[in-house]
Formats: C-alpha cells, structure tokens, sequence
C-alpha cells in the first residue's frame, strides 16, 4: 500500500493543498505552528475509518472532524487521499460542514471507497496474503506503560497489527504483552523439542529491529518475578525503565513497528519487508544528534517498504535527507497563507547552511556574530590595537583554532600590512 496525493480545502490553515507524493517516503519542515502536524493528522483522519472497519473489536470511533478546523472565515472543509495497493487506487474522502445560523453543521464520510479496499484487503488476508499496515506515532513516544500483570489473555490476529494505529501513540502494554505471549511461545518450542537455538521469528524481527538503531542494546526479554522488560546494554543487564528518554523512544518505535509488521506478514521470510504506511512527528524527539543523522538510513534499511510520512524541526535529519525522500518546506505568509516548496535533496547542505537560509535561525549566537563584525569593522577603521582587544574577547569566548579567529587574525594582519604599506608610500 502507497500514499500517492494528499489534498485538502480549507483544512486548518490550508485554503488549498495538493501534494503528489508518489508513493515515496517524505519529509515535511518548517517552524512551529506552520502546519507540519496537521498535515499528519489529515491522513490520520482519512485512514481512521478504514481501521475500524478492519479491527472493530478495539471500539474506536471514527473521530469527527469538527468547527474548529475549518479554514477562518470559511464554513466548510474537506480531505482527501489517494491510496493504492496491489494496482489499484482508492479515493477515501471526508467533509464537514460548520454549524451557522439557520443550517446544522455534518461530518461525512463516502463509504463506497472505503468499503472497496477494506473488502479488497480482507480477501488478500483471507487468501493467506500479507496485511499492508498504517499506524501514527505522535510525540509522546518515550512515555511506556508497562503492565505489572496480564489481567486477560489478548487475541492476536492479522488485524491486531491495526489496533489503536492512528492513536498516535505508541501502544506498550499490548506490544508489552505481545512479546511475552511469544516469548511463552518460544520458550514452550524450546522445552518440548530440546532445541535451545529456537528463535521465535516475529521476536527475532523485533529484537533485530532495536538493535538496528541501538547498537549498545540486546538481548530485549521479558522477566516473569517480579514481571518486567529488560535488555542488556554494553553487556549489562537493566530495566527499560532505566533507558535514557532517547533509548526508550527509540526502542518503542522500532519495536512498536516490527511488532506490527510481524503480525500482519506471518507467511512472510522476513516480516520487517511488510509494506505499509507510517506517520512519524518530530522524529528526531529525545535524540542526540549523531542519532538525528542516523535515524532515516536505519528505518529505511530496517523496513524497505515502508513509505514513511516524517515531519521534523532538526537541520541533522534533514542534511541526510537524498532523493529517496520528497522534501517540502512549510512557510507561512504574512495573511496566515501557508504555502509548501518542494526541495530536490539537502544531504549536500551541512547544519549551519540549513538553519540560516531553510529555517531562519543564525547558526551562531547573535551576541556572538556582533562581537565578530565590530572585530571587522575595528580592522577596516585601521584600529589594530582596539581590533586585537576585539579578537582576543572572542578567543575567550571560543578557542584559538576556532574558524573564525584565524579569520579575524588573517584579516587583522593583512589590514596591518595594507595599512604600513600604503603609509609608507
């Protein structure tokens, strides 16, 4: 399953949107407030009813679009997608229309589609085909509920993989009850045959998974007294209590993730090249930034059929982003218009460059850069003894090799022999 165009009239603070994304993974950024995460809760919105019809027993509303995210000074909205799977396409549509004097505000939703694909999919599972899955992670990722005990056993079935998908959050306690059952599964495979190197597939992908991008943590499992998750990390054993907010929400995702995929793709080799759709906001959340550099290449190595819809405040992730990804930029205009641009590949762009000309922030602090040009301005005044003064405040702000100090002490001595030279003519 792809994602191939998103559209939406008088949706939040877009009047007009119309992006063809091709099915490829893509990245939206921009500053706060601009519309990054509205335009993941759009598609969150328009997969909500599909979910439900494939995974009623959860009890999950179909989540109404409501007055509040009509367009100002508009009365009604609309949203729409265009998915395909397996070579066919499938419009999902929603509106809503505000309440206002003399006529009652509506919410539809046009069944015929939904209906069409829900049915088309049912029949692939039915034929012991692999479910293609959509889940949403918001930004309370790191926040893990694990269970002291297991009040009641928890069916899992091909469209448990579906199971609060657009709650965007991550759903611990069932991925924490998940993996127990299995382990139960496995463990019971080991005593009965004898066979100590028995892996239980699904907890294999998701073990693979976390290591993928945690690479000082193995060996995730599941202790039974008292009940708690455990991994080792640089050979020692620790609670995932006790992993840093980064370790945990990282763990979370990757596991989340391939627990999905390894229920929706049992006939699978490898479940973790299920495909699907996947929404993540802020993916760069609790990470430091050599991870925000490496987190992409990972989720894409890690599921390569993937498309993954990312939004992200962070220069790091967005210099490795190539042209596996679309790009678009987010800005808003002075009327409260936003308007998107598209970005061919910024993995030839480093940090600074992105913050200054993308994301309109100095690369360096403001007190900082004025002490650099009154050092320039000094120099070109020919006041040498008051531009050494100037540079030698830097120095200790800084340190001697610092990039612009060999600038400075370039330009200050080249000013001093400029400057003898022409007075001695």
């Amino acid at each position: 399953m792809k994602l191939m165009e998103i559209y939406a009239h008088n949706f939040k603070g877009f009047s007009e949107l119309d992006i063809e994304l091709q099915g490829k993974s893509t990245v939206f950024f921009g500053v706060n407030g601009v519309g990054k995460s509205s335009i993941l809760a759009l598609i969150n919105y328009l997969f909500r009813p599909w979910c439900n019809r494939l995974n009623p027993s959860q009890g999950m509303a179909f989540s109404s679009l409501n007055d509040e995210q009509v367009h100002i000074g508009q009365t009604e909205l609309q949203i729409a997608i265009k998915v395909t799977d397996s070579q066919k396409d499938y419009a999902l549509n929603r509106k809503h229309r505000k309440t206002i004097p003399g006529r009652r505000g509506s919410s539809t939703i046009f069944p015929n589609e939904y209906l069409k694909l829900t049915n088309d999919i049912r029949s692939k599972v039915e034929k012991n085909d692999n479910l293609p899955i959509f889940v949403s992670y918001g930004t309370n990722r790191s926040v893990l509920q694990i269970p002291l005990r297991i009040r009641q056993k928890h069916e899992f079935t091909h469209f448990t993989a579906l199971e609060r998908a657009v709650d965007n959050s991550i759903d611990f306690k069932t991925f924490f009850e998940w993996f127990r059952n299995q382990e139960d599964i496995e463990n019971e495979y080991i005593r009965d045959n004898g066979d100590n190197r028995y892996r239980d597939k699904s907890l294999e992908c998701v073990r693979r998974a976390v290591e993928a991008m945690l690479d000082q943590v193995s060996d995730l499992r599941i202790k039974r007294n008292p009940v708690r998750m455990v991994v080792k990390k640089n050979n020692e054993e620790i609670m995932v209590d006790y992993l840093s907010d980064g370790e945990k929400c990282t763990l979370a995702l990757f596991g989340d993730l391939a627990r999905r995929l390894a229920i929706a793709n049992p006939s699978k080799i490898n479940p973790l090249e299920g495909d699907g759709i996947v929404l993540i906001d802020e993916i760069e959340l609790h990470m430091h930034p050599t991870w925000q550099r490496s987190i992409l290449s990972t989720l894409r190595k890690t599921f390569p059929n993937i498309q993954f819809i990312i939004t992200t405040h962070s220069p790091q992730v967005l210099g490795e982003l190539n042209d596996e990804y679309l790009i678009f930029h987010i800005q808003q205009l002075q009327q409260k218009e936003q308007i998107i641009k598209s970005i061919k590949r910024m993995d030839g762009f480093d940090s600074n460059y992105i913050l200054e000309n993308f994301m309109d922030t100095s690369s360096v602090n403001l007190d900082f850069q004025n002490k650099i040009k009154n050092a320039y301005k000094l120099i070109e005044a020919n006041d040498f003894d008051e531009a050494e003064k100037a540079i030698n405040e830097i120095i200790q702000i800084t340190e001697l090799n610092h990039s612009e100090v060999i600038r400075l002490e370039g330009a200050l001595k080249r000013g001093k022999y400029l400057h003898e030279k022409y007075n001695k003519d």
